[in-house]
């Protein structure tokens, strides 16, 4: 989903690095880290959540708090 606002090569590693800095687990998230949680929404473990919303986003809207990065840097 990142892929059109990136650009490429050095700019793009630069903007990812910029990112990722901003994300408290400090990695872009990958397909696998949705996947997990899918799982586990249709395991016996999950039998009795309902009607919740689960951000899977490494802790970026929870540090949503703290002022961002300057981008000009």
């Amino acid at each position: 989903m990142w892929e059109p606002m990136l650009s490429t090569g050095a700019a793009r590693e630069k903007m990812m690095g910029m990112i990722t800095k901003d994300i408290p687990m400090q990695r872009m998230g990958m397909p696998e880290d949705v996947a997990n949680v899918a799982l586990f929404l249709v395991s016996e473990k999950s039998k009795y959540i309902t009607g919740i919303e689960l951000t899977i986003d490494g802790g970026l809207l929870a540090g949503a708090g703290a002022p961002p990065s300057k981008m000009n840097e």
